[in-house]
């Protein structure tokens, strides 16, 4: 059974959504993942752009007992002041046709590709911890409105018990208000169950922060206003599916990647043009009629059986692969910004139906029927009718609200608004907006 409102009240940490974003910023996990994966595409771009280091060699020649052994004869015993041969010698890989550029910039537009891929991870985990917001806010109304059907019924309990007393109902009539008050608190423990599972899915995305009391945390309570405008009035959906297009972090990734993919193919003709390894090398050697020689020159693999035609066709796949995933994303963009637009519509007009007659006429009936049942007027099933219908009114409502708020979170998320500029327009303390700022870049 539910705790008492006042016991419940004591033990409440409310946590407001610019909060939880602020949290959600800092601590989910996906977003540090996608973090990282920039910090990985920033050192492939530094290993990209990385000149090859030069090769040094030093070696030793003619290394034998007869240099310094004087018990040998004479005449193999080494002169004088002689010492060993030795060499020096370095080689300087050149890569050559702009391959080093083109793998540079190709690991640079992989790497803002990774950055959009950040934004698209906050824009759909972003969605997903609005969803854990409302569920848990649908959860806490649905909690309140079980607990307040479990003290009405209790309240209508003790009256009857009172009536039974004098004879004034039947026992019969007095059993079925104690199942009802029964199912009431079966119902109020269903709710509570849903409520800390509900719970725990936000707290799942925020990565069960420490600083929490996470057994008792609600969100406030007040659905997210909804409006989607322009200085000209309500945005068109042609003109969100334009919006859509221009700002969906997921299909700016889509474009760099074919940039990527374009300079990958490139680079892949250019590997038949082969790099250039420098070399140069100084010989001393005493025992030689030439003590000090030297040179230079160069060597290259020749492309006669490898002429890289598995890269080059490899990369042009790619980068038909890539062009194509920018066709395939527009025209997702275009489903799921019309299909968020009208499950908007939709959940937006029976909310508003609830609100402007269903709700006022289900609280009157509900009060008309207990007013007629006190003075002997209604029986007490229609007294107990109009309790179920009320709490089940009531609840389709709630449905109705967390709907219309995922709903619209949906349509932002499809249209790709910018999910700092939407957390940062609420009223946010400097620390919490500056935590929000500096995650999203």
């Amino acid at each position: 059974m539910l705790a008492s409102p006042a016991a419940m009240a004591e033990k409440k940490t409310v946590i407001t959504e610019s909060q939880a974003f602020a949290i959600f910023f800092e601590r989910n996990l996906g977003l540090i993942a996608s973090r990282y994966n920039i910090d990985s595409g920033e050192a492939e771009r530094l290993l990209a752009s990385t000149l090859p280091n030069p090769k040094v060699g030093f070696e030793f020649y003619e290394l034998n007992p007869a240099m310094n052994d004087s018990g040998q004869d004479p005449s193999r015993r080494w002169p004088l002041g002689a010492s060993p041969a030795w060499s020096v010698r370095i080689e300087q890989l050149v890569i050559t046709a702009g391959k080093r550029r083109l793998r540079t910039e190709a690991a640079e537009a992989g790497t803002q590709a990774l950055q959009y891929d950040l934004e698209d991870d906050i824009r759909v985990l972003g969605n997903a911890l609005r969803h854990a917001l409302n569920g848990l806010h649908l959860a806490q109304k649905n909690a309140d409105l079980a607990g307040d059907n479990v003290s009405r019924y209790q309240h209508i309990l003790d009256i009857n018990r009172a009536r039974l007393q004098t004879g004034d109902i039947a026992a019969t009539d007095f059993a079925r208000i104690e199942v009802e008050s029964l199912k009431a608190e079966a119902d109020a423990d269903q709710m509570r169950s849903a409520l800390i599972q509900a719970r725990s899915e936000l707290l799942l995305l925020l990565g069960w922060p420490e600083s929490y009391a996470t057994q008792s945390l609600y969100v406030e309570d007040a659905w997210p206003a909804a409006t989607m405008t322009t200085s000209s009035g309500t945005r068109s959906p042609d003109a969100q599916i334009r919006s859509a297009l221009e700002n969906r972090p997921d299909l700016q990734a889509a474009r760099i990647r074919v940039s990527q993919a374009e300079h990958n193919a490139e680079l892949a003709r250019r590997l038949i043009i082969p790099d250039i390894t420098l070399v140069g090398y100084f010989l001393r050697d005493p025992g030689n009629f030439y003590t000090n020689t030297g040179g230079i020159g160069f060597n290259m693999e020749l492309p006669l059986f490898n002429q890289f035609n598995g890269n080059i066709a490899k990369a042009g796949v790619e980068l038909n692969q890539a062009r194509l995933y920018i066709r395939q994303n527009e025209q997702a963009i275009h489903a799921d910004v019309t299909r968020a637009e009208a499950n908007w519509q939709s959940a937006l007009s029976i909310t508003q139906r609830f609100e402007n007659s269903v709700l006022s006429r289900i609280e009157q009936l509900r009060q008309a029927e207990e007013y007629a049942y006190q003075r002997g007027r209604a029986s007490l099933l229609q007294l107990i009718d109009a309790e179920r219908n009320y709490k089940a009114m009531m609840m389709d409502y709630h449905v109705a609200q967390a709907n219309r708020s995922n709903a619209w979170a949906d349509l932002q998320a499809a249209v790709g608004a910018s999910l700092e500029k939407i957390t940062i327009d609420k009223e946010m303390g400097s620390d919490t907006r500056k935590i929000a700022e500096r995650n999203h870049r």
